[in-house]
């Protein structure tokens, strides 16, 4: 049966409803035991498409088999399916009729209706409702919603599951904040703008969201250019004194760099200071990746002097974020500087510290500074040297270098070989290695020999 009503849900949410009723059929026939999720997806459906009296037709087939079914809670599935067709007259019909049918709607499906009649700017038919709502309907359980909102993300029911929270929300009805938090991780998927309303929801009642539900929602504002929204979302958190830890300021101000909200990351760092609190380097590296990105190299170089004046040492990252960008762009002074930099503070360059330099210099044909580097890379670490060479090599070949070219593969051959050999013995220890030798073999033979024709 949990499988047969997960098919019939499924079937029914992606629009497959002749197949749906096939299953649905089976199920009846079978004496399979209907749950909410499964019935009031479909029914939801079924009206959607097909009018309330097909929906009251499905209510009569399972008449005193409705065990696992909470009819309340498929009575606001099924109006909200109807209103959401704009089919507000069958939703109000739909209250009384299921309501003699024992499947009573709470104060969940009530609101839905009046809402539709005001966004039709009926508000006399509004206010006919809501004293039917006072009169006749029955409060919503917190407990009932919770139990098919779970079920309805388990399943993979996303839209389902948005729309009936948005119901919810929108009701300012009760709703827990672990059902909250769920619900966002999986909405921010599908629809950005539902997850932060469900977000603001949850801050509105004095809650903190969790930081794994941040996140995501925090990648999908990012991704769908929402960084206004995303903002607006952070400030009212600081306010609210959200952030007590460097991890959490570090989570709003890299987000917001990643979403180019550069000058608001850069007040969060000075917000921070302002509370006597430590940026930390995570902070500064994240906005400093953020002013690269979007080329503001003035102020990334007046933060790199504020990190000092703060006494935040810059780590690997630091320099590679900087060290990158400035080789992009050409900037070979500043490149060698901060090298130069980074080694008297210590710090030890990665193979993307050496590839980023010695790239940089072979484009400008500076090749005797480049051997250099790839030699400071050979002192530090073979192993790092052997990966930095693989780059070092493409790039003079680039430049259609042939002496530095044999004689930096002839460094390697004397790293790596397992004996003293001569550098045209390419039986290096690595295989990945002996591929790289044999891929330029015939180029150096056909430089060489042009060298010396």
């Amino acid at each position: 049966a949990p499988l047969a009503n997960f098919l019939l849900a499924a079937l029914a949410s992606s629009g497959s409803l002749d197949a749906a009723r096939k299953v649905f059929g089976r199920m009846l026939a079978g004496d399979a035991e209907l749950d909410t999720v499964g019935f009031g997806v479909f029914a939801k459906s079924v009206g959607r498409r097909d009018g309330l009296d097909e929906v009251l037709r499905l209510v009569d087939a399972v008449h005193h088999r409705e065990g696992l079914i909470n009819k309340s809670v498929v009575a606001a599935m099924v109006v909200d399916g109807l209103c959401r067709e704009r089919r507000i007259e069958d939703a109000w019909r739909a209250l009384e009729d299921m309501r003699l049918r024992g499947w009573k709607p709470d104060f969940v499906a009530y609101r839905i209706v009046s809402e539709g009649f005001r966004l039709a700017e009926r508000a006399e038919e509004e206010g006919r409702i809501l004293k039917q709502k006072r009169k006749l309907g029955v409060a919503p359980r917190k407990e009932d919603y919770r139990e098919v909102l779970l079920a309805l993300v388990s399943g993979r029911q996303i839209s389902d599951a948005k729309e009936m929270a948005k119901a919810i929300v929108l009701g300012d009805f009760p709703i827990d904040d672990d059902v909250l938090n769920l619900l966002v991780c999986s909405v921010s998927e599908v629809d950005a703008d539902a997850a932060i309303m469900f977000c603001k929801f949850m801050i509105g009642k004095e809650r903190l969201p969790s930081t794994q539900m941040l996140v995501q929602l925090c990648e999908s504002l990012c991704k769908n250019d929402k960084g206004d929204e995303m903002w607006e979302m952070f400030r009212v958190l600081l306010d609210k004194g959200y952030c007590t830890s460097e991890r959490e300021y570090h989570l709003v101000v890299s987000f917001l760099g990643k979403a180019g909200k550069v000058r608001e990351a850069y007040d969060v760092i000075k917000e921070i200071k302002r509370k006597k609190l430590d940026p930390g380097i995570s902070s500064y590296n994240s906005l400093m990746v953020a002013l690269c990105r979007n080329d503001l190299l003035r102020p990334a170089k007046k933060l790199w002097d504020e990190m000092f004046t703060s006494g935040c040492s810059p780590n690997l990252q630091t320099y590679n974020i900087l060290i990158t960008k400035f080789a992009e762009i050409g900037e070979s002074e500043q490149v060698q500087q901060l090298f130069d930099h980074m080694i008297q503070k210590g710090v030890a360059p990665d193979s993307t510290t050496y590839t980023s330099v010695i790239t940089m210099l072979c484009q400008e044909n500076k090749y005797e500074q480049a051997e250099e580097i790839f030699n400071k890379s050979v002192a530090q670490d073979p192993k790092l040297a052997s990966s930095v060479l693989t780059v070092f090599i493409i790039a003079l070949c680039k430049q259609g270098i042939h002496v530095l070219v044999i004689s930096t593969l002839a460094v390697l051959v004397i790293l790596l070989s397992p004996c003293k050999c001569r550098p045209w013995n390419f039986q290096v220890a690595s295989k990945q290695h002996w591929v790289l030798c044999q891929v330029f073999h015939p180029i150096l033979r056909a430089r060489i020999h042009m060298s010396f024709c």
